[in-house]
């Protein structure tokens, strides 16, 4: 991209205009934005950001995060460099900003929802919290090291929470056997990742 076309592209949009929306396009847009500032040595927002990418990305003693990531939407990404424990590339963090900066400066009157997702889509990616701790204690706490049958252990755990939690925690009158259904499920949705990604 020359510079013309990166001064008319930059013009045409503002990160505190609510001009980046949570989508892949924008990401990409961003990140040719990002190169070519960085590349022409001009736009000190876009180019320093770029700089400073490329200088972690040299300093790096691990195989980088790829930025093209093309399945997910930057908000997706994002939280995926974070669980995964690598800085967010520079086109997301603007992206993800840019959303933000739209609920605040509606005054918190804007969706964060619909924001990030879109006016007519659902956020169907809530995650039962509670039950995810209550067997993720019994996987680490009772489980890990365990030298008696599954079915002895979990025996034993509810005996002990029975009476410790709210009814609407967890529920420690559940049967053995009932328990244990519920645990196996657990424990397939983990390994298949339900807890990590949207």
């Amino acid at each position: 991209m020359d510079i013309e076309e990166l001064t008319k592209l930059i013009n045409s949009r503002s990160i505190f205009k609510d001009a980046y929306k949570n989508s892949s396009e924008d990401a990409n847009e961003l990140r040719n934005i990002l190169k070519s500032s960085f590349l022409h040595k001009e736009y000190p927002y876009y180019s320093e950001w770029e700089g400073h990418w490329q200088l972690l990305e040299n300093c790096a003693n691990h195989s980088f995060v790829q930025r093209e990531q093309a399945q997910m939407n930057p908000l997706e990404f994002f939280i995926h460099c974070v669980e995964s424990g690598f800085y967010p590339p520079p086109e997301i963090l603007i992206v993800v900003a840019s959303c933000f900066q739209r609920h605040i400066v509606s005054g918190g009157k804007a969706n964060l929802s619909e924001i990030f997702f879109g006016k007519d889509k659902i956020f169907n990616h809530s995650i039962d919290t509670t039950r995810l701790q209550k067997y993720l204690d019994f996987e680490t706490r009772w489980v890990k090291d365990r030298t008696e049958s599954l079915q002895v252990v979990a025996e034993k755990y509810l005996s002990q929470i029975s009476g410790n939690f709210e009814e609407t925690e967890f529920d420690s009158s559940a049967d053995v056997e009932t328990f244990l259904r519920g645990y196996r499920t657990w424990k397939n949705e983990m390994k298949s990742g339900k807890y990590l990604n949207f």
